[in-house]
């Protein structure tokens, strides 16, 4: 037998072994639905037209970052794992992280420090809808390398079962996955967020940019920017132009009306024309650096510039984005490609042609340490792929969720590096597969 397989053998025996030990020890306790989603008592008036939807199946992927998303057919949604009667490992409180095998896992530099709970929450809730798929469908057929969802059982059993922490999570993932090269070079990563926009019922001023939701008639959906109004589509709220920009580049947020009122605005779809990055614009007529072209330089630069120039500036960008008004589940972030609601630092979008939704990937490189954090600093972060993006395309391109919010926001503006790139797969399908190129 080859040493390599040896080793990874030997080493997930040892801890799939002491992790059997300690969860065999614990009490089988009932794992419960997550709270059901609160109901508002009324539909504002401005938005009569477009009523509240609740969450639909996953077969119909409700949110992207700037994007059309993945045809691939999605279970119904199951809910979050979050009762506090799940079953925990008898290990001490606050534990050490478990410690780093050789193998693998020594390849990656930045692991030891890294906190991968985020990534062992965002997979609980992929394995709840993996759970209703059949054993021989693949994740993708034609990715054949990621395997059939049979092949996941075992690692999903396993999260289903454990409390997210980080001594869990550490203990789980080195158990039950062995780290794949995907080949040498870096790839970009960049960062999206879900902002928090105040809106109005009625059109002023300040508050005079349409959130539209998407037309009935099908010839309606393709107008050109120029000619999608208030007369070809709903109108969800008014907000400031600048604001509702941003709304379409992340394809969801939260619109807060006067009274208090807030729903989720979530990507529905958009008029099938091109992408096109404003930020690049600005640097290719010399009015931003490349370096300096965050969200926040072009919010500066559009507050200079006035309403004529930043309306001109936004009409460069042909794709316009339209939504749907959802309630919104406390704690709960917007619903990716996937179908299931994003988790913060701990979801990713990539281009599903490349990787299946699914996917466990562990990236290296420069994350910003706080907003204006152009350089950043060594990190390594575990991601689970769960959404897609208009501007994520190909291997190794990526956009990590960095939550909702000003502050998410703030970080995520300047989240622009390049990172190495690892696959986590289930010991069995990382054996039959020494790298994916």
């Amino acid at each position: 037998m080859d040493q390599t397989i040896r080793q990874i053998l030997k080493r997930h025996l040892v801890l799939t072994v002491a992790l059997c030990l300690s969860a065999c020890a614990t009490t089988n306790a009932p794992v419960s639905d997550s709270e059901p989603a609160v109901a508002l008592e009324s539909v504002p008036p401005g938005i009569a037209e477009a009523p509240i939807a609740q969450p639909e199946p996953a077969d119909t992927p409700t949110t992207s970052p700037i994007s059309i998303p993945s045809s691939e057919p999605v279970s119904t949604v199951a809910p979050d794992i979050e009762d506090d009667t799940e079953l925990e490992l008898l290990i001490p409180q606050e534990p050490e992280p478990t410690p780093i095998p050789s193998g693998a896992f020594s390849g990656l530099n930045l692991w030891a420090n890294a906190d991968p709970t985020p990534a062992l929450t965002a997979f609980q809730k992929t394995c709840n809808i993996w759970q209703r798929r059949p054993d021989e469908n693949w994740l993708n057929s034609d990715l054949p390398a990621f395997g059939q969802y049979k092949d996941w059982r075992g690692a999903c059993r396993s999260a289903l079962n454990i409390k997210a922490s980080r001594s869990n999570a550490v203990r789980f993932f080195q158990s039950h996955f062995e780290p794949v090269s995907i080949g040498a070079d870096t790839g970009l990563l960049t960062a999206y967020y879900a902002p928090n926009l105040p809106v109005r019922r009625v059109a002023s001023l300040e508050f005079s940019e349409p959130i539209l939701a998407r037309p009935t008639d099908p010839r309606k959906q393709s107008l050109a920017r120029k000619d999608i109004s208030v007369t070809t589509s709903t109108v969800l709220g008014y907000g400031r132009p600048i604001d509702v920009f941003f709304l379409h580049i992340q394809g969801s947020g939260q619109i807060k009306f006067p009274d208090g009122s807030v729903y989720r605005a979530a990507f529905d779809g958009h008029n099938n024309r091109p992408y096109t990055s404003i930020g690049r614009v600005l640097i290719k007529r010399g009015e931003l650096h490349k370096d300096k072209a965050s969200k926040q330089d072009i919010e500066d630069w559009m507050a200079k510039a006035g309403y004529l120039k930043t309306k001109e500036l936004m009409a460069e960008n042909a794709r316009y984005v339209f939504f749907k008004t959802e309630h919104i589940v406390p704690g709960e972030g917007p619903k990716g490609a996937m179908g299931i609601p994003l988790t913060d630092m701990g979801s990713l979008a990539v281009d599903p042609k490349s990787f299946p939704y699914g996917a466990v990937i562990w990236v290296e490189g420069k994350f910003p340490a706080g907003p204006g954090d152009y350089v950043g600093k060594d990190a390594g972060h575990l991601l689970i792929a769960q959404d897609t993006g208009g501007a994520i395309k190909g291997k190794k391109r990526g956009d990590v969720y960095f939550g909702s919010g000003d502050a998410a926001g703030a970080v995520a503006g300047v989240m622009k590096h390049h990172a190495a790139w690892r696959l986590f797969l289930p010991v069995a399908l990382a054996l039959n597969a020494a790298s994916i190129s």
